[in-house]
Formats: structure tokens, C-alpha cells, sequence
């Protein structure tokens, strides 16, 4: 049995998500996977490969942020790293790398439809590649539809500037954009300081500024105020591609080093970039609600109820919100669910009902095919 680590950081979320992926492709290769946090190697990596001795290792780009971890530490190891810096690694590895362009274009299209005439771009705290590139990637993209954009440099800050410092610096920036506008920020934490600075100012999210973030932290985007619309890269799929790379690198040692690229998870819409103008707020409180609370089983009169209006006034507003009935949104929520639980091939197809809001699996069944014109099973092969 090969022994693989895992090396992460935890200051972001989506290491879990990736390590998802690669536990998908050990489990069919027989590998043992330990993962490790360097946030909590005092001495460095180099005692924990002595310790475990792997057979090879995947590495998180952000792992070389910490102190006393290096390229150098793996020097003699079979290595995959995952987004990681060019300036760090070299041009010539082996590794994934997410495609920025996939993921900065789906933000901007959903924020463009709201068709500001200024939008802005809050960098990350700390000066990071993928920040950059995101950033230019998204000016690009609105210049092609005469839009401006102004950015706000995170990184560039007085000396030993603390964290309120910075908090008025970006409120600053944030009230200083013509109203109405749209920002997207390089990250979901960065996106939670724009909406913090917002609700200081005043500043009604989505009415008079749409926020969009990055990386879809669901504990992160469903825990704010108004919850954050957000986009990730798709890192499950990253850990998979990563994983069987560094598999092929088993079976064929001479390889040549190659960067593999991947996509975008599906866009999450959620408040903060919803168009309300001259809607009813109880109908859109209702479309977040049916949202978070659809694959809990809940009915289309328990939406009438939470919105507190009669039947054929609520049905209508929340068209006009939804541009779909309650029933059908609820519907097209579950659907949604049930397609991320067919692509995680983590439960039995005949299990996926229980998280989808079913009471049986014969219901699912019928309003996915009606929705999808396959069945569970067909749609699960063919992605």
C-alpha cells in the first residue's frame, strides 16, 4: 500500500474540498492518505517525510506562504503541487492549477447583469498571484462592455497598519464608488469585508451595491448579511485531476511534467447580487428561503406561510422574484442538490432522495427525469 500526504493550509476552506477529490482516486488506487496542516509543523516538513516516508505527496501552493517550508524540503519526492506559484516551483512541474479566466467570467456575467456603470475589485490582504490575475482577467472582461472598474490595492498599506486601519481604508474605497455599482472581491473573506463596510455606510446590498465573491465557503456565504453570492473553482474536481496525476507518475516514471487545468464549480446566487428593484422583500426573503430550506422538505404553503401574505398574492410576487412558481423553485433547488450529490459519487444513487427532500426515491426519480430527460443513474455516467 503506497503512503500519500496531504499538505495544506488551513487558513482557507477549499483544501477540504480538494482532498475530497483525492480521497475519490485513493480509494480506487489503495493508497493511504494522511493529510497534514503546516500551520502546526514546529519544525518544518522535512521531520514529517522522514517520519511517514511517503511514496509521493500532493502540496498546496499556499503551503510555501508558511516559515520554514520550501521547494527545497521535497527535493528526491514524487510531487504533485496544486496551485501554486510559478515563482516558487519553476516553470517545469507537475501540478493542477485552476482556470481563473472560467472562474473570474462567470462572476462577471452574473454582475454585469446588473448593468452598472462602475464596478470595482478588492484585491486579497496579502499580495498573492491568483489575486492579480483574477483581477486583470475581470477588468478585461468589463472593458469589453465599456464599463470601468476601479481596484482597491489590499496589500498596499501604511506600515504595521492593524486591522480596523485597514477596515476604514476599504470603507473609504467602498463609499467613495459611484452609486449604484457591483464589486467582486478576490475572495470570499475579502467579499465579507466589503458587505461588513457596507453595512457601516449604510450602503443597501443589493439595491445600491451588488458584492460577489470567490471560492463559494458555504459557512462563510450563508452566514452573512444579506447572504454572499459566490463562485468556486472546482476543487473537488482539482484533488481528482491531482491525484491522478501523481498516479500516472507512479506507472510511468519518465513522464515530462505537465500543469493540468480545471474549471469552475456552478455559479451559487444567492442576496447580495439579487435584482429586487420594485419587488416585494418578503418574496425575495421567500427565494432565499426556499434556497437554504428546499432539500428539508418543506412545502410551497410552508413559503406562504414565512412570507405572510395569501395564496395568490404570494404565488405572484414570488414570480416575479423566482420568474418560476414556488413549487417549481423548490423543485429546481432539490434537482440542483441532487445533481452535486450524483457528481460527488458519494452515496448509493437509491440514497440521494434523503438529502434531496424526498420521502422516497420514486419521487426524486420522477422529477429528474421530467427535469434533466434522464434518469439518476444515466445522468451520474455521463458526468
Amino acid at each position: 500500500m503506497k503512503t500519500i500526504l496531504y499538505f495544506y493550509e488551513s487558513a482557507f476552506t477549499m483544501w477540504r474540498r480538494r482532498l475530497a477529490g483525492v480521497y475519490a482516486v485513493a480509494r480506487n488506487e489503495g493508497w493511504q492518505v494522511e493529510s497534514v496542516d503546516v500551520g502546526e509543523l514546529a519544525r518544518g516538513i522535512c521531520p514529517v517525510l522522514d517520519y511517514w516516508k511517503p511514496d509521493g505527496a500532493i502540496v498546496e501552493g499556499g503551503v510555501f506562504r508558511h516559515r520554514g517550508c520550501s521547494v527545497g524540503d521535497f527535493a528526491g519526492q514524487t510531487v504533485v503541487y496544486c496551485d501554486v506559484d510559478e515563482g516558487v516551483v519553476g516553470a517545469r512541474y507537475f501540478g493542477v492549477r485552476h482556470d481563473s479566466a472560467d472562474v473570474v467570467k462567470k462572476a462577471s456575467r452574473e454582475l454585469l447583469s446588473r448593468d452598472f456603470a462602475t464596478y470595482g475589485f478588492v484585491h486579497y490582504r496579502t499580495h498573492r498571484d491568483w489575486s492579480v490575475e483574477r483581477e486583470t482577467i475581470f477588468r478585461q472582461e468589463l472593458t469589453l462592455r465599456d464599463k470601468a472598474v476601479v481596484s482597491f490595492d489590499s496589500w498596499c498599506h501604511p506600515k504595521n497598519e492593524d486591522n480596523a486601519a485597514f477596515c476604514r481604508r476599504l470603507e473609504s474605497f467602498v463609499a467613495s464608488l459611484p452609486k449604484p455599482c457591483g464589486i467582486l472581491a478576490a475572495n470570499d473573506e475579502m467579499a465579507v469585508h466589503v458587505l461588513r463596510a457596507a453595512g457601516r455606510l449604510g450602503i443597501a446590498v443589493p439595491e445600491e451595491m451588488a458584492v460577489m465573491g470567490i471560492d463559494n465557503d458555504e459557512l462563510v456565504c450563508e452566514n452573512t448579511i444579506p447572504t454572499l453570492s459566490s463562485v468556486a473553482p472546482d476543487f473537488v474536481r482539482s484533488g481528482k485531476l491531482a491525484a491522478s496525476l501523481l498516479a500516472r507518475r507512479f506507472s510511468r516514471p519518465n513522464f515530462e511534467p505537465v500543469v493540468l487545468s480545471f474549471g469552475s464549480a456552478p455559479l451559487e446566487r444567492r442576496h447580495s447580487t439579487r435584482k429586487t428593484e420594485r419587488v416585494d422583500m418578503r418574496a425575495v426573503r421567500a427565494v432565499e428561503y426556499v434556497r437554504q430550506h428546499a432539500c428539508d422538505g418543506i412545502t410551497a404553503a410552508d413559503v406562504i406561510r414565512e412570507m405572510g401574505l395569501k395564496v395568490r398574492t404570494a404565488e405572484l410576487r414570488f414570480r416575479e422574484v423566482a420568474k418560476r412558481s414556488i413549487r417549481d423553485e423548490i423543485i429546481a433547488v432539490r434537482v440542483a442538490r441532487a445533481k452535486e450529490l450524483l457528481r460527488s459519487r458519494k452515496l448509493n444513487v437509491n440514497d440521494i432522495y434523503l438529502k434531496c427532500g424526498y420521502r422516497d426515491c420514486r419521487s426524486l426519480r420522477a422529477v429528474f427525469t421530467k427535469a434533466t430527460g434522464m434518469s439518476l443513474v444515466k445522468w451520474r455516467a455521463r458526468n
